[in-house]
């Protein structure tokens, strides 16, 4: 009996490594990092109003988004994947006509102008987000997370990290041509 005990003690901790790494192995190839189950699916865009990083004295507020299948984008300079993402989201503008909006997440403004004149900017306007509280409302992880947001203003759609071609061909076009339709 104490052999078998002895056995056991010595198996028991490869077992859970084992079953760690069969843990691991499901996350990382299994599962989808762009879609992060959201609350918010479905529901208005919750109510914010935010001033304008280019325009003084203008603010831009939940009520500003169109009655038109739009992205609200939710980005900062610091954001490593913000600078890949952006000649993506010049595509979307520019040859796709998607108004793209977006919310400065807790940045500097007149840094993210700088960095709007060198990469480009696709966005009809950009609000300050500067406290990160719109962000929280939205249920924002970190940056970049883009939200489709259709004609009655409602959340249908949440992609976290950048829009590549791909999922644009794969996810996000489809559902905004059906949305638009």
């Amino acid at each position: 009996m104490n052999h078998i005990m002895q056995k056991i003690k010595w198996a028991a901790p490869f077992l859970i490594l084992l079953m760690l790494l069969s843990l691991l192995w499901h996350e990382l190839f299994s599962a989808e990092p762009g879609q992060v189950p959201s609350a918010l699916i479905g529901e208005t865009v919750p109510p914010f109003n935010l001033p304008s990083i280019f325009q003084s004295g203008k603010n831009f507020s939940n009520k500003d988004l169109p009655h038109q299948v739009s992205l609200l984008n939710v980005w900062a300079t610091w954001c490593y994947a913000c600078s890949l993402e952006a000649p993506m989201l010049l595509k979307i503008k520019n040859q796709y006509h998607i108004p793209i909006y977006s919310i400065l997440y807790k940045d500097d403004k007149n840094e993210a102008i700088t960095w709007l004149q060198k990469y480009g900017n696709p966005f009809v306007i950009t609000g300050d987000d500067k406290n990160g509280d719109t962000a929280i409302d939205l249920g924002v992880y970190g940056t970049p997370e883009t939200f489709v947001i259709n004609t009655q203003g409602k959340i249908i759609y949440r992609h976290i990290g950048t829009i590549t071609q791909q999922t644009w061909d794969d996810t996000l076009y489809p559902l905004i041509k059906k949305l638009s339709a």
